[in-house]
């Protein structure tokens, strides 16, 4: 199936297809977030073939994007007959230690009986204790609205590097965002690294930043200071 393609959906999605597997902003792929129309065409599609939506909010659930999943941009909580069928989950789910999940809804999990499904990192009690925290944390220290104000001036930090030959493109939202670039990132990530900064190269050429709840704007001006002169060092291809 085509990225965001809600055309090419419709064309693959046969009577035949049980289910359709979407990450709303997908993470390894390059922080590609989906559209509202493909993810609106998706919803309507699969009612219509009887197939389940089924989102994978692992990397961008979970109060990464500045809300507690990145579909509700599109579907809020309150609009049930836009709600997926669905929801993967992890990462930032144990608060560090290894612990995933799935929410479905109530048409889906009257199919499953107790004992049908399994999973290596599920509800042991050290881990549920620690995602009960988690969500306490999140809550009291009202991180979603901080991730939404600082996502946004980092988004508009990293704007301001687009006046530089080898930026391509800025995308993602709230604090799961990514630089395109002209040119291979790994020697980037490698000079910023010595700088004391963490961040990886996807796609070859895409610098994917993943800070923690907690950054500042402070934190981030310091960050787009050592990124710019690594990036006016290098020579754009061609």
């Amino acid at each position: 199936m085509q990225f965001d393609d809600a055309g090419d959906l419709e064309r693959k999605l046969t009577d035949d297809v049980c289910a359709v597997l979407i990450e709303t902003i997908q993470g390894e792929g390059g922080i590609r977030p989906i559209s509202e129309k493909f993810y609106r065409a998706a919803r309507s599609l699969t009612k219509q073939k009887g197939a389940l939506l089924i989102m994978d909010e692992i990397q961008c659930g979970l109060g990464r994007t500045g809300q507690w999943f990145a579909f509700h941009r599109f579907a809020p909580s309150t609009d049930k007959e836009m709600l997926p069928d669905m929801v993967s989950l992890a990462k930032p789910l144990g608060l560090g230690i290894p612990l995933g999940a799935i929410l479905l809804n109530e048409k889906v999990s009257a199919a499953i009986q107790t004992g049908q499904h399994g999973t290596t990192f599920g509800g042991g009690p050290l881990a549920c204790r620690a995602s009960l925290e988690y969500f306490n944390i999140i809550e009291d220290e009202k991180l979603l609205e901080h991730v939404r104000t600082v996502g946004a001036y980092f988004k508009q930090r990293l704007e301001e590097l687009k006046d530089l030959p080898v930026v391509k493109e800025v995308r993602g939202e709230g604090l799961m965002l990514a630089l395109e670039l002209t040119i291979p990132g790994k020697e980037i990530v490698k000079q910023l690294l010595q700088q004391g900064f963490i961040l990886n190269c996807t796609h070859e050429t895409v610098l994917r930043m993943l800070p923690p709840f907690i950054i500042t704007e402070k934190q981030i001006d310091k960050f787009v200071r050592a990124l710019r002169p690594v990036l006016e060092a290098q020579k754009p291809n061609g």
